[in-house]
């Protein structure tokens, strides 16, 4: 284990200062900006300890996707970006030759792609999911 903190650790802590020692120091007009800063930092620790699961996931949600309408690629050994990448216009391929017109497949994209949008916003913007849940219909 290491005595030296992470990327995220760091963006917390300089956040943290952030909120309790300067913002209160700004003038009024400053306030705004001041706190868009810190939502940024916040975005960025989110980002820097989820971000890599959530590409991960969605790769995997896409390459059953695909596999499961008969259009998979060949699994690239390149870095998850790049192999995202690729599996994202497969499957805009895919979906352009009507390979989901079945509503079984499309039901199928659909829960792949709100997965892949509440990972995205469980980064950008968690209080939105709390939100959504709370008007959910029981």
């Amino acid at each position: 284990m290491s005595d030296i903190s992470d990327a995220a650790d760091l963006i917390a802590t300089a956040r943290d200062a952030l909120l309790a020692e300067l913002l209160p120091a700004l003038p009024k007009e400053r306030r705004y900006t001041g706190l868009m800063i810190a939502n940024a930092m916040a975005i960025a620790v989110r980002e820097e300890r989820l971000g890599f699961d959530a590409a991960r996931s969605e790769a995997a949600r896409l390459r059953n996707l695909l596999d499961a309408v008969g259009a998979s690629p060949m699994r690239a050994a390149d870095p998850i970006d790049t192999e995202l990448a690729t599996l994202r216009a497969c499957v805009r391929d895919a979906v352009r030759n009507g390979r989901f017109d079945d509503p079984e497949c499309w039901k199928m994209l659909v829960a792949a792609l709100m997965h892949t949008a509440s990972d995205r916003v469980a980064i950008s913007n968690p209080k939105a999911l709390r939100g959504e849940a709370a008007a959910a219909p029981r």
